[in-house]
């Protein structure tokens, strides 16, 4: 049983605000927050400051102008609730994984109470009419669970339908997500109706999107630092009440799942993790600048492995599936397996025709790739610092076409699909070709200057690429 666990995303409306082109090009490029906080709830936005309240003593509250740099302004709730302690024995107003909500002309502030391990928990009601800490009004508990019951009622996602109805969704690795409607005038529960929604995960969010309720929601592990194999994936119904569906029909309630966001974590083998390890607790911006996904990473190299909020462009693809849009780096690209090898120039000179091979890093110009997003989930992938784009030689749609730099000209040959691995990594689709071939390395030899190729997709470790974020010196 995991601890410290999720909130979820609210579907509502935002105030609009006005930002500079200069404002609009940071936050466009920005991943990495300020906020180093556990379960941030879906981000919310009053005037011209966004909020967001994490998990820790009287739920911790942070308030930012830029969505990028926060603020630490105390506990929402400096005071446990009235029922905690004899709902919850022991715990002294530590909350887990709150989430938040406007309607009414109020703020509906959720609140989770556990333990480790514990299926005593409680998930507390207040409100507020300007999200100033102190001010909020406790309103009572909303859902319990006993050790008497199969599930644990934490991680609350409060959220409303495409009707206008709220809904709360909770629940932990006990038994997986539940689902109960809401009184929209008392923010509490309304009637004794009960909906499973996911078998084996926690740290739900469930979001409308053209036709169709998406539900995210993490599997593996949490609070391991780097070992963490926490990761998010996703299924979509017709029905808010399910069943949810992953890409490859599987139901959410039978072990289904498609991913949404991994990380290459620290097995033990000796082989890098990413630079940040352990995505969860998706959470849904709409903002005037376009949708943005909140999440946090529960372990950051570069914060000394503090739990770090992130935020990503969020798109969705032409078959309906949302999916984050990566910083546009540079990263190096770099083989999935012990030697670490990087996509690199066979010679060192930038020039049109100029091969592809594998190398040891060596922070060389040469091994600096960037993203830009072409939409539908295809990114142009060019030598940091030119336009000169990965591409099969003669933009060859063929099975061991030999990769080289071309002028991007935005052919299909020169659009590769980002297709997310369980296991964090990233396979390199085509375009050209309907994404039959993948990014490879030629006869399998993950061996130094071994020439990059496209084949035929295989999902073995020739073709699975692990990426890391560098500077552009």
């Amino acid at each position: 049983m995991r601890s410290l666990i999720r909130p979820c995303y609210r579907f509502f409306g935002l105030i609009a605000i006005i930002v500079t082109l200069a404002q609009f090009c940071a936050l466009a490029r920005a991943a990495e927050t300020t906020c180093t906080v556990r379960d941030p709830s879906t981000i919310i936005k009053n005037g011209n400051t966004y909020y967001i309240f994490g998990t820790g003593p009287g739920t911790v509250e942070f308030s930012s102008k830029d969505r990028i740099h926060w603020t630490k302004l105390g506990p929402a709730i400096p005071h446990a609730p009235s029922w905690l302690a004899a709902t919850v024995p022991g715990n002294r107003n530590l909350v887990w994984a709150p989430d938040i909500h406007f309607w009414g002309g109020k703020y509906w502030l959720y609140s989770a109470y556990s333990s480790w391990g514990s299926r005593n928990s409680g998930i507390g009601l207040a409100t507020s009419t300007d999200l100033v800490p102190g001010h909020w009004q406790e309103q009572g508990l909303v859902v319990n669970t006993t050790e008497k019951d199969n599930y644990n009622d934490i991680d609350p996602c409060i959220f409303q339908d495409k009707d206008g109805n709220p809904w709360l969704s909770f629940g932990s690795f006990w038994s997986g997500i539940k689902l109960v409607p809401i009184d929209p005038a008392t923010g509490m529960r309304k009637g004794d109706a009960f909906y499973s929604l996911d078998n084996h995960s926690e740290a739900s969010a469930i979001t409308y999107h053209g036709g169709y309720y998406y539900l995210l929601a993490n599997d593996g592990s949490c609070c391991q630092g780097s070992r963490s194999t926490y990761r998010i994936h996703m299924g979509r119904s017709q029905s808010v009440t399910g069943p949810y569906i992953d890409k490859d029909g599987r139901d959410l309630l039978h072990d289904g799942g498609s991913v949404f966001l991994s990380s290459v974590n620290d097995d033990g083998s000796g082989r890098p993790p990413d630079d940040e390890v352990g995505p969860g607790h998706f959470g849904i911006l709409h903002d005037t600048d376009g949708d943005w996904v909140s999440f946090h990473e529960e372990w950051a190299r570069d914060k000394k492995g503090a739990t770090t909020v992130n935020i990503l462009k969020l798109a969705w693809d032409s078959d309906g599936w949302p999916r984050p849009v990566l910083d546009r780096g540079p990263y190096s690209i770099e083989s999935f397996n012990p030697t670490h090898l990087s996509l690199s120039l066979a010679g060192a000179k930038a020039a049109p025709g100029a091969r592809i091979e594998l190398r040891h890093y060596e922070a060389t110009r040469d091994q600096k790739w960037t993203f830009e997003y072409q939409g539908d989930g295809f990114y142009s992938l060019s030598l940091a610092g030119t336009h000169l784009a990965l591409t099969p030689v003669a933009n060859s749609a063929i099975a061991g076409a030999q990769l080289e730099l071309q002028p991007f000209a935005k052919k299909a040959s020169q659009l590769w699909y980002f297709e997310h691995n369980p296991d964090g990594t990233y396979t390199l689709l085509n375009k050209n070709g309907a994404k039959a071939n993948a990014v490879d390395a030629a006869s399998c030899d993950l061996t130094e200057h071994t020439p990059v190729q496209q084949w035929t997709s295989l999902g073995n470790a020739c073709q699975k690429w692990q990426f890391r974020l560098h500077s552009s010196d």
